[in-house]
This record gives structure tokens, sequence and C-alpha cells, in this order.
């Protein structure tokens, strides 16, 4: 009786050139990565400044409270915002962390005082919000009768 030997497996050769092959694919696809970074820090920011604004609008509603967004002009981290409150209209307190912008993005602010102000009758401040890259920018504007945020 002879033994038949087992064929199942791969062999270091194939191995070897699966490795190869991949290795090919990541070097053609890096120089693609690098472009593709600044837009998605760009569309990060905008989304997360975007999100801030329409929590403060709900939470003005909800909890009957003025609620406000001060936004510190600049790029990468001499950009910022940091969602405040108030009780009684004239002191205000931060309400949550401070958001420092991704590194490339600059912040410009066209509301009154650079602040976003939404009271708790659903109105707001009017004014918008320029984030933007080297070749890229998208306008948050706050419509004052509404409260309501958009993205342009």
């Amino acid at each position: 009786m002879s033994k038949k030997l087992n064929k199942k497996g791969v062999t270091l050769i194939e191995l070897v050139i699966v490795m190869v092959i991949i290795a090919i694919g990541a070097v053609l696809m890096a120089p693609n990565i690098g472009r593709w970074l600044p837009n998605y820090r760009l569309r990060s920011a905008t989304r997360d400044i975007t999100s801030t604004l329409r929590t403060a609008q709900m939470k003005a509603v909800s909890t009957n409270m003025q609620y406000q967004i001060l936004f510190t002009a600049g790029t990468g981290n001499d950009g910022s915002y940091v969602l405040r409150r108030s009780t009684d209209g004239i002191n205000w307190i931060t309400d949550g962390p401070s958001q420092i912008l991704p590194a490339g993005i600059t912040l410009g602010v066209n509301f009154i005082g650079s602040t976003a102000v939404f009271n708790p009758n659903a109105t707001s401040s009017s004014g918008s919000v320029t984030v933007s890259n080297t070749t890229t920018q998208r306008q948050i504007v706050v419509n004052a009768a509404t409260g309501r945020v958009r993205i342009q």
C-alpha cells in the first residue's frame, strides 16, 4: 500500500507572488490618497460644523434656552468653534469642548460678533460660515427666520 501525498495548501512561491502583487497595488494607490486627503478633511470639517449648528438649534428649542456657537476664524489650529448656552441671555456657559479645525482647512465667519445664536422660538441670527481648503470651499448658511442650517 502506498500513501497518497496531500496536495492541498499554498506553496511559498505562490505566497510571494501574491505579496508582490499587493505591494505593487499599494505603491500605485499611494499618490491618489495624497490628493484625496484634503477633500476628505474639508467634507469632515463641514459636516462637523453643520452638526454643531443643528445641535445648538435643537437644544435651544428643547431646553427653552439660548444657544450659540462662537467661531474663531483661522486656518488649522488657529480656527475653532465652541457650543455655549445661556440661561439669562447675558452670561454664556461653555457646553462641550472647543473644536479645532483639521490641518489645511480655513474657517471664514460671516456672523455678527462671529457668533451664531439660536433662540428657543426656533429663530436665529443670520449669517454664514465658509470652510475651505486650497482648491475648494463650502458655505454653511443659517436662515434667521427659521433657524434652518444648510450647506451650499
